[in-house]
């Protein structure tokens, strides 16, 4: 008798993510078996538009800043090293660290990875991060305009659903 399992890719939402005064674009597959909470909490966040910076800390990342009542347990898939095209969650807790970086005392996230020789890191060092969604797209025009954010500062970042 054949498996009658579908594969899980296949059922997978996915979300456009833009930087829309550019006209650049990616598509990413939410890992919805591997991440179902954040998946799903993301999902019912968007659409989203936000002020994307690049990070200072991290290497190769685009981070934008949510609303800090946004706060998500870990999950699943945490890890220290993502690889390019991988979208995730962060969290960083009241009192983590003295002072302020970027202005915050606190911070919810979602980071974008767009080269190698990077990993989440915070003013305390690596961060364990919720991997929720990978680019499946459009991967290297992405880049392109994410390196460009180094020299020319924040971008609106839009994320959006893909019905």
């Amino acid at each position: 008798m054949a498996d009658q399992r579908l594969d899980p890719h296949a059922l997978s939402r996915k979300i456009r993510i833009a930087f829309p005064d550019d006209g650049v674009s990616a598509v990413a597959d939410l890992l919805e078996a591997d991440c179902p909470n954040t998946c799903e909490a993301i999902w019912r966040l968007l659409p989203l538009r936000v002020k994307a910076i690049h990070d200072i800390w991290s290497g190769h990342q685009v981070l934008a800043h949510l609303d800090n009542t946004f706060v998500l347990p870990p999950e699943n898939v945490l890890t220290y090293l993502p690889v390019p095209g991988d979208i995730f969650y962060y969290y960083r807790p009241r009192n983590y660290v003295r002072g302020a970086p970027y202005g915050r005392s606190e911070s919810a996230e979602i980071g974008i990875l767009y080269d190698r020789d990077s990993r989440p890191q915070g003013p305390r060092g690596p961060e364990a991060v919720n991997l929720f969604a990978n680019i499946s797209s459009s991967l290297e025009g992405f880049a392109r305009a994410c390196e460009g954010m180094i020299y020319r500062g924040q971008k609106t970042l839009l994320i959006e659903k893909m019905e």
